[in-house]
């Protein structure tokens, strides 16, 4: 059996995460703008950082969807 209590706990640490990634991505761009890392730099940490953000986004949709948030 599901407890949702446990999944709200889950959806907060999941937002945080997702915060955290959006301010390194944030981060990121302004490093680019300050010449401090090269396209090639960019273009791949930028992949990593947006594969991470799916993978949180889609966990995030699934524990709202257990909690019954959707």
């Amino acid at each position: 059996m599901f407890h949702s209590e446990g999944a709200f706990g889950r959806i907060k640490d999941l937002e945080r995460q997702r915060d955290n990634l959006l301010e390194e991505l944030k981060n990121l761009d302004e490093k680019l703008k300050k010449g401090e890392i090269d396209e090639d730099t960019y273009k791949k940490e930028r992949h990593r950082i947006e594969r991470n953000i799916v993978e949180v986004m889609d966990r995030l949709a699934q524990m709202r969807f257990l909690a019954g948030e959707v």
